[in-house]
């Protein structure tokens, strides 16, 4: 009785689904890591665009009316700096905005 190779014994298929099992954990590892560090970024460039805004540092609570104009000035800054950061992103972005605006 020939043993061809392409068969694999019981051992050899566990061992295969183990490595695979790994691999993808490493890659999901790897993914939500990614995932952390964008995000992390994304704080700290709108932690800046607040500064320049000039929402931050030493002064009193906003009043409820300013809320709404303070996020659109952070907001505005915001996208500036990730324009800067990732141009591809802003003219994905841009683009799908003027499908919607087609329709």
């Amino acid at each position: 009785m020939s043993h061809d190779e392409t068969d694999i014994s019981p051992e050899n298929e566990q061992e295969h689904d183990v490595e695979e099992a790994l691999e993808e954990a490493l890659e999901l590892d790897t993914q939500s890591q990614i995932f952390l560090e964008m995000r992390r970024q994304n704080l700290e460039l709108l932690k800046i665009a607040s500064e320049v805004a000039g929402y931050s540092g030493p002064h009193g609570p906003l009043k409820p009316g300013d809320v709404r104009n303070a996020l659109r000035s952070i907001w505005d800054v915001f996208a500036e700096f990730y324009s800067w950061i990732d141009p591809e992103e802003t003219q994905e972005d841009d683009e799908e905005e003027s499908d919607e605006d087609d329709e």
